[in-house]
C-alpha cells in the first residue's frame, strides 16, 4: 500500500511541475526573465529591461536599462536613458524618468535631483517643492531650509518660500524667533518670516532675559527684543561697608567709573591696563592698551620655534587595496581612476605651534581638503536603496566624470629644524592626521552638440564620515613636499570597496610664515 502512495505522490508532484512550467511558457518571447517577488519578473528584451506578472501581462515595457526590486510601498524604480523614474504595480508613470536621483518616500514625499538642482515630489508624482535648490533638509514641523545660490531661506510642506532664500546662515528657532546674516550683518526673524531686528548689526548675542548683547558701527548695545537700545546695568549706592567700593556712576559707551572711599587697585587684562588716579579723595579708573615694545617684540617672536603648516598642498591623489596595491576588485571595476587628473588641493588656514625648543616642536591646526577622483571609465558612482556603492553607466556623451570630496583637516606633526637659521634650513615633519567630510558629489561633464551641461549628484556614497592616517612633511626653502597615507577605509564597511586614500604633493608657504 505504501508503495502506491508513493507513487501517486511523486505523480502529483510531477504534473504540479509540469503545470508550473507550462504556466511560465509566456516568459519564452524573452531573452531573459527574473522572479523578483511571488508572481513578477523581471524581463529583459532586446537588450531592454521591463516588468510582467504571473499572467504575463505587462507592467513596465521593455524599454529601460535598469529594474529594479519592488518597493515596501509596491513602487518600482527605473532607469531609463540614463535617467530614473518610478511605476507602480497597476502599470503606471507615477513619476518620470527625468532624475538623476529619488531618494526614498517618508510621510508620502521623496527628495528628487533633476539637472543638479534638488526638488520634493509625492506619490502621485507632482512636484510639491520645484528643482531649484542646491540642498533641502529635512522637514521639521512642516517646515525645511533650503539653500538657493549659496543663500537660505525655509519652505513648507507646499513647496511656499515662505522665508526668502536671501541669507547667508539662519540660526536654530527658539521661542519663535531665529538670529540671520544677510550681507554680513545680523539681525532677527521671526518663525514666520517677518524681520523683527533689521540686519544692521555686526553681531547679536542670544537674548537673555529680553536683553541681548549686540554691535553697532563698531560700539556694543544692548537691545530688546524689538531692537530697541536698553541700558543694561542699574546700580544705586551699593552698600555702606567700609571695605566695600561705592559705585556712584557709570558710563557705558565712555568706560569710566569713578569710586569713593575704596583702596587702591590696578587690574592688567589681555595686555590692557586700568590706571587709577587719585584727586580730591576719589578715585577714577581709566582703561588704556598696554603698548609694547615692537622692536623687543619682533626679535622675540624670531627666536620662537614656528612650524609648516600654513599654506597650499597641491598633488595627486589615488587609493590602495587592503594588500598596498593600486588595483580594484572586478565588481568595482568602474572605480578606476585617471590618475594625473586626480588632485588634491588643501588650504591650511590656521596653524599652532607648540614650540619645545627653537628648532624642534610639535605643529597643528586645521584646513580644508579637497580630493577629486577622475574617472577613466563611463561610469559615475551611486549608491541603491539599501546605501551599497554602485556603478550607474553613462550614456551620453560626455568629457569627464568625477567624485569630489571635502574634508576639514586637522594634524598633529612632531618637526625637527636642522641650523640655526630656521628660513634656511632643511626640516622634516611626520605625525597623524583626521579629517571629517563635509560634502561630497559627483559630476559629469555632458557635450549635446554645441552645448555643455554639468550634473551633480550630492550624497555620502558610502564614504566614511571620519578618516584617520599619517602624514609626512619635509623640504628646503622654496622646496616642499608632503605625504598622506590614511589608515581608516574610504568607504563603510559592506557599503563599497576596502580601498586607502593616499596622496603625495608639493607645498607652498606664503611669506616666512
Amino acid at each position: 500500500m505504501k508503495f502506491y502512495l508513493a507513487i501517486i505522490f511523486s505523480v502529483l508532484l510531477s504534473a504540479q511541475a509540469i503545470a508550473q512550467e507550462a504556466d511560465k511558457s509566456f516568459l519564452n518571447i524573452y531573452d531573459k526573465y527574473w522572479e523578483i517577488e511571488d508572481g513578477y519578473y523581471r524581463v529583459m528584451q532586446h537588450g531592454k529591461i521591463g516588468l510582467v506578472n504571473q499572467s504575463g501581462d505587462v507592467i513596465i515595457p521593455c524599454e529601460n536599462e535598469q529594474v529594479w526590486n519592488l518597493q515596501e510601498n509596491g513602487n518600482i524604480k527605473v532607469l531609463k536613458n540614463g535617467k530614473l523614474g518610478i511605476y507602480n504595480l497597476s502599470g503606471d508613470l507615477i513619476i518620470p524618468p527625468v532624475y538623476e536621483m529619488i531618494w526614498t518616500f517618508s510621510d508620502g514625499y521623496a527628495r528628487v535631483l533633476r539637472n543638479g538642482k534638488i526638488g520634493y515630489v509625492n506619490t502621485s508624482g507632482n512636484e510639491i517643492i520645484p528643482c531649484k535648490y542646491d540642498q533641502i533638509w529635512t522637514f521639521e514641523d512642516g517646515k525645511a531650509k533650503v539653500l538657493k545660490n549659496g543663500k537660505t531661506g525655509f519652505v513648507n510642506s507646499s513647496g511656499y518660500e515662505f522665508i526668502p532664500c536671501e541669507y547667508q546662515k539662519i540660526w536654530d528657532f527658539e521661542d519663535g524667533k531665529a538670529r540671520v546674516l544677510k550681507n554680513g550683518k545680523m539681525g532677527y526673524i521671526s518663525i514666520q518670516g517677518v524681520e523683527l531686528i533689521p540686519c544692521e548689526y555686526q553681531h547679536i548675542g542670544e537674548f537673555n532675559d529680553g536683553v541681548a548683547k549686540a554691535v553697532l558701527n563698531g560700539k556694543i548695545i544692548y537691545i530688546d527684543t524689538n531692537g530697541n537700545p536698553v541700558n543694561p546695568i542699574i546700580v544705586e549706592d551699593v552698600t555702606d561697608q567700609a571695605d566695600t567700593v561705592r559705585i556712584t556712576t557709570i558710563e557705558v559707551d565712555n568706560p569710566k567709573i569713578k569710586i569713593e572711599n575704596g583702596d587702591t587697585t590696578v587690574i592688567k587684562i589681555f595686555g590692557s591696563k586700568i590706571a587709577v588716579i587719585e584727586e580730591d579723595g576719589s578715585k577714577e579708573f581709566s582703561f588704556d592698551s598696554n603698548n609694547r615694545d615692537k622692536h623687543e617684540y619682533k626679535r622675540n617672536r624670531h627666536r620662537r620655534f614656528k612650524g609648516h603648516y600654513w599654506g597650499v598642498d597641491l598633488g595627486f591623489n589615488n587609493y590602495l587595496n587592503a594588500n598596498g596595491e593600486i588595483s580594484l576588485p572586478d565588481e568595482y571595476h568602474y572605480l578606476s581612476l585617471s590618475s594625473a587628473k586626480s588632485v588634491e588641493v588643501s588650504v591650511n588656514a590656521l596653524q599652532q605651534n607648540i614650540g619645545l625648543g627653537r628648532n624642534v616642536g610639535f605643529v597643528t591646526g586645521l584646513g580644508l581638503t579637497y580630493n577629486n577622483y577622475r574617472f577613466d571609465k563611463a561610469y559615475i558612482p551611486n549608491v541603491d536603496d539599501n546605501g551599497n556603492l554602485i556603478g550607474q553607466e553613462i550614456t551620453d556623451p560626455y568629457e569627464k566624470n568625477k567624485l569630489m570630496t571635502l574634508y576639514l583637516t586637522a594634524p598633529l606633526l612632531f618637526e625637527v629644524q636642522m641650523g640655526r637659521n630656521r628660513f634656511d634650513s632643511f626640516y622634516m615633519s611626520a605625525g597623524a592626521v583626521g579629517g571629517i567630510r563635509l560634502q561630497s558629489h559627483t559630476k559629469i561633464m555632458s557635450k549635446h552638440g554645441g552645448d555643455k551641461t554639468k550634473t551633480k549628484n550630492r550624497d555620502s556614497f558610502g564614504l566614511n564620515d571620519f578618516r584617520y592616517g599619517a602624514q609626512v612633511r619635509f623640504g628646503f626653502k622654496s622646496l616642499n613636499f608632503y605625504g598622506t597615507y590614511y589608515f581608516s577605509p574610504m568607504y563603510d564597511k559592506d557599503k563599497g570597496p576596502e580601498l586607502y586614500p593616499i596622496s603625495v604633493g608639493i607645498s607652498f608657504y606664503p611669506g616666512t610664515w
